[in-house]
């Protein structure tokens, strides 16, 4: 096995790691039912969020590979991310309802929120240009987290980094393309926040 195959295999495996889906898994677990946690019914309402953020979106994959809809369980031709994303846009949507529904603090809301507005965004760019949705979702998860009062600058950092070489390593994005989800998590995470939920 030569070099550049390693490092492919590097990339890849750091991007499943930090890939979208367990991200939003963390940060939902962390602000529900983490040590710092201080919110009634935390179980359903983590259950709720782990549903709508996280299972859905898997067994809609699993379908849509089924279905040979799309080549690979990471959507690598931009076309056949525009599909996924779509539902998973509805899935976000429905478990904001029903967190609102449930008077769920609004900065928990908030996640499930952006969650659907950055996923939109995502689509939309994804028409005409492939954006990092890894990069989009970190920086989502970093900004909520600082947010919430984290401030842990330096792991945030280092993620950042890490992130950043996984997605070239793997040859999925350009820099260009990372650093373009990294700002727009950021800001549209940060907008959203700010008008609606603090």
């Amino acid at each position: 096995m030569n070099n550049k195959n390693i490092s492919i295999i590097l990339g890849v495996t750091i991007s499943y790691l930090l890939h979208p889906m367990i991200i939003s898994s963390f940060t939902f677990w962390y602000l529900i039912s983490g040590p710092a946690a201080n919110i009634e019914n935390s179980k359903t309402v983590f259950l709720t969020s782990l549903v709508f953020s996280t299972l859905l979106p898997i067994v809609t994959f699993l379908i849509l590979k089924n279905q040979n809809l799309i080549s690979d369980y990471n959507a690598s031709k931009k076309e056949e991310r525009l599909l996924p994303m779509s539902i998973g846009a509805l899935f976000f949507l429905i478990g904001f309802i029903i967190l609102r529904e449930m008077n769920t603090p609004k900065l928990i809301q908030g996640i499930m929120f952006c969650g659907m507005i950055n996923t939109i965004l995502a689509w939309l760019i994804t028409k005409y240009w492939k954006i990092s949705i890894h990069a989009i979702s970190l920086s989502s998860s970093v900004t909520i987290f600082w947010i919430f009062g984290h401030e842990y600058l330096f792991i945030f950092i280092g993620l950042f980094l890490i992130l950043a070489a996984a997605r070239l390593l793997a040859n999925a994005h350009n820099f260009l393309q990372i650093i373009t989800g990294l700002i727009l998590g950021i800001t549209s995470t940060l907008f959203h926040y700010s008008i609606l939920f603090i």
